[in-house]
């Protein structure tokens, strides 16, 4: 049975699936602790502008985190 985890609310991400049927279309990508970054579209009404909620299924960071960790974006 695969193991799921949440990056929102609901626990309907596959840990370790490349294909995780809950991810947004460019998600999952490569985490550089080796994990996979699940994400999830979301619409920020406030500034009119699309992004996207992210986790990793092995780190718990979100990309934003990663990002300022690295001082760049995460390529893997």
């Amino acid at each position: 049975m695969t193991k799921m985890f949440a990056v929102n609310e609901e626990a309907d991400h596959h840990i370790g699936d490349l294909a995780c049927p809950a991810c947004s279309d460019e998600y999952p990508e490569p985490c550089p602790c080796g994990g996979l970054m699940h994400g999830v579209a979301t619409d920020d009404t406030r500034e009119g502008t699309a992004g996207a909620t992210t986790k990793c299924d092995r780190c718990g960071r979100s990309g934003e985190d990663v990002e300022e960790e690295l001082g760049r974006e995460p390529t893997g």
